[in-house]
C-alpha cells in the first residue's frame, strides 16, 4: 500500500510539480512584496464575528493602520485601499480591471455570470448588449412605470397611516423594486403567477447577501467540494435556486407574450428584453448567457434599491429638518397637487437628489468590490500593489475621509450642492464604483430612488418608531455583499397636510 501511495505522489509531482511550484512561488512573492504595507498580524481572523460587528472592525482597522491596509487571507493577500488618489489609479489601470476569482467565485452561483463577475471579452460583450437599453431616452420612458408602482406602494402605506402603527417598510420597497425590474428590464407586467415568484425572490435576496458574505470571508470555502461540508451550504443552494427560478420564469413569461404577438411599441430604442427578443442584431448573448446576465441585473437593481430607500426613509424619520426641506421643494415643484411625476420634474429637485446622494455616501449599498493585480502597480501614496494580490475598495471607508467630507458622521445633503462638491476629488465619492467597470445601472437606480422618494414624501410624513433608532449611530447595519439595515427599516407614517408645509416652511 505504501509503495502505491509513493507511486501516486511521484506521478503527481511529475505531472503537476512545475505548475505547483510556479503557483507557490507567486504566492511567496506576493506575501514578501506586501510585507511593508501595514495591517493586523491576525489577518482575516481580526474581522470574524457577526455581520453587524464587521463594519465596526473595518472602521477600527482603518483608523489604526491608515488608508492602505494589508490583510492576510491565506493563501491570498488582500490589500484594502481607500485614498481617492490611489483609487484613481485602481479604477484606470489596465492591470487592475479583472475580478478576483477567489472572491467572485463565491458570488457567481447566486448572482450569475454577468457584469458583476465577468472579465475581459465576456464582460465587454455583456456590457455592449445591455448598454443601449439603459440609454437616457429609454430611462425617461420608465418614469411612468416607476411612478405607477410608487403610487401602488403609497396605497399600501395608507393602512399604516390610518392606524399610526409601526411597520417594516423594507419588504414593501423590495416589492416596488422587483415590480420595476420586471416592467422595465424584462418589459413585462407582473402576472398573478409571477407575483409569488417576486415575493420569494425578495425573501431569498435578503438571505442571499449574508450567505454570500459568509462564504466570501472564508477563503477555504472557495472550492465547491469544501463548501459542500459547510453549515451554510443548504441555504446557499436554496438561494441559487431562488434566483434561477425568478429569472427563468419571468423570462419564459416574456417569451410567451412575444410568441402571442404582444410586442412593444415601435420606437428608436427599446428596453432590454424587447430589444433582445425582437432584433436579430441584439442576440449577441446565448439563452444561458441571457439568464445569467438577468440574474445579475435583478439582484443589483432590486437589492441595492431596497437597501438605499430603506436607509433614506429611516434617515428622513430621524432628521425632520431635512425631511421638511425635501417636502418644501416638492411643494414648490408640484404646488401641492397630486399630478403624476414627469421626466422634466426630476431636474427641478436638487435638494432631494442631494439627500439621496448623502444617503449613498453614508450607507453605500455596494459594500465592497475587488480586483486582482495582474502586475505590480505603484500607488501615489507610495505603496506598491504586488502582482497576484486582491485589491479591495470599500466605499464606506472612502466616504468617511474627513479631508473630503468634514464631520463625516453627520447627515448633510448640502455637501452635494455644486458649490460644495465641484472641487472634490472625483474618486472621493464612489457609490456606484468608477472607471471602466462602473455600475451600468446607476442612472436607473437614481431615477427610481428619486421617483419613489418624491411620491412617498408628497403624501406622507415619515416618523421614527418610539422604540427604534433616534440617531444615525443607533442604526443596526448588516454587512453582506450589499450593505443594509439588519432588521429592516421600521417607521411610522402620517398623512401630510398642506398646512404642515406652510407651518414648517
Amino acid at each position: 500500500m505504501s509503495l502505491l501511495v509513493l507511486a501516486v505522489v511521484v506521478l503527481a509531482c511529475a505531472r503537476y510539480g512545475p505548475r505547483a511550484f510556479r503557483v507557490l512561488s507567486g504566492i511567496v512573492r506576493t506575501i514578501w512584496k506586501s510585507r511593508t504595507i501595514p495591517g493586523p498580524v491576525e489577518g482575516m481572523l481580526s474581522f470574524y464575528g457577526s455581520t453587524d460587528e464587521f463594519i465596526h472592525k473595518v472602521r477600527a482597522t482603518s483608523q489604526r493602520f491608515g488608508n492602505t491596509v494589508r490583510i492576510w487571507a491565506w493563501p491570498v493577500v488582500c490589500i484594502f485601499v481607500s485614498e481617492p488618489e490611489d483609487l484613481e489609479v485602481i479604477f484606470s489601470s489596465p492591470y487592475l480591471q479583472s475580478k478576483a476569482p477567489i472572491v467572485y467565485d463565491a458570488l457567481t452561483p447566486i448572482l450569475g455570470k454577468g457584469l458583476a463577475t465577468l472579465n475581459g471579452a465576456e464582460h465587454r460583450k455583456h456590457r455592449k448588449a445591455l448598454g443601449p437599453s439603459l440609454h437616457l431616452e429609454i430611462l425617461q420612458g420608465f418614469v411612468p412605470i416607476f411612478e405607477h408602482n410608487a403610487q401602488k406602494l403609497c396605497k399600501q402605506l395608507e393602512a399604516y397611516a390610518s392606524t399610526g402603527s409601526t411597520f417594516n417598510v423594507s419588504p414593501l420597497l423590495g416589492r416596488y423594486s422587483a415590480q420595476g425590474i420586471c416592467e422595465t428590464v424584462f418589459s413585462t407586467e407582473t402576472s398573478p403567477g409571477l407575483a409569488e415568484e417576486q415575493e420569494n425572490f425578495i425573501k431569498v435576496l435578503i438571505e442571499a447577501s449574508d450567505l454570500m458574505f459568509y462564504r466570501l470571508t472564508r477563503p477555504w470555502y472557495s472550492p465547491d467540494w469544501l463548501f459542500y461540508f459547510s453549515s451554510q451550504y443548504k441555504g446557499y443552494m436554496g438561494a441559487v435556486k431562488g434566483f434561477e427560478s425568478f429569472v427563468s420564469k419571468t423570462l419564459a413569461h416574456k417569451v410567451e407574450l412575444v410568441k402571442r404577438g404582444v410586442t412593444p411599441k415601435e420606437g428608436k430604442r427599446k428596453a432590454f428584453l424587447d430589444h433582445y427578443l425582437t432584433s436579430d442584431e441584439a442576440k449577441v448573448l446565448t439563452e444561458r448567457e441571457l439568464i445569467e446576465s438577468l440574474k445579475t441585473l435583478s439582484a443589483g437593481a432590486v437589492g441595492t434599491s431596497m437597501d438605499l430607500m430603506s436607509f433614506f426613509l429611516l434617515i428622513m424619520a430621524i432628521t425632520p429638518d431635512v425631511q421638511d426641506k425635501v417636502a418644501k421643494e416638492l411643494d414648490d415643484v408640484f404646488g401641492g397637487s397630486d399630478r403624476p411625476i414627469e421626466p422634466g420634474d426630476l431636474s427641478h429637485l436638487p435638494y432631494l437628489e442631494c439627500a439621496v446622494k448623502e444617503t449613498l455616501r453614508m450607507f453605500p449599498p455596494l459594500f465592497a468590490f475587488s480586483r486582482i493585480a495582474k502586475r505590480d502597480v505603484k500607488l501615489p501614496s507610495g505603496h506598491e500593489l504586488p502582482k497576484g494580490c486582491v485589491v479591495t475598495v470599500m466605499p464606506y471607508t472612502t466616504h468617511r475621509n474627513p479631508k473630503y467630507f468634514p464631520n463625516p458622521e453627520k447627515f448633510d445633503p448640502t455637501r452635494f450642492m455644486p458649490e460644495n462638491s465641484r472641487e472634490r476629488h472625483p474618486f472621493a465619492y464612489i457609490p456606484f464604483s468608477a472607471g471602466m467597470r462602473n455600475c451600468i445601472g446607476q442612472r436607473y437606480g437614481m431615477m427610481s430612488a428619486k421617483i419613489v422618494a418624491s411620491t412617498i414624501l408628497r403624501k406622507y410624513r415619515i416618523l421614527p418608531c418610539p422604540n427604534g433608532p433616534q440617531r444615525l449611530e443607533d442604526f443596526v447595519v448588516g454587512v453582506g455583499v450589499t450593505f443594509g439595515l439588519r432588521d429592516g427599516a421600521h417607521i411610522r407614517v402620517e398623512r401630510r397636510l398642506k398646512s404642515d408645509l406652510k407651518r414648517r416652511g
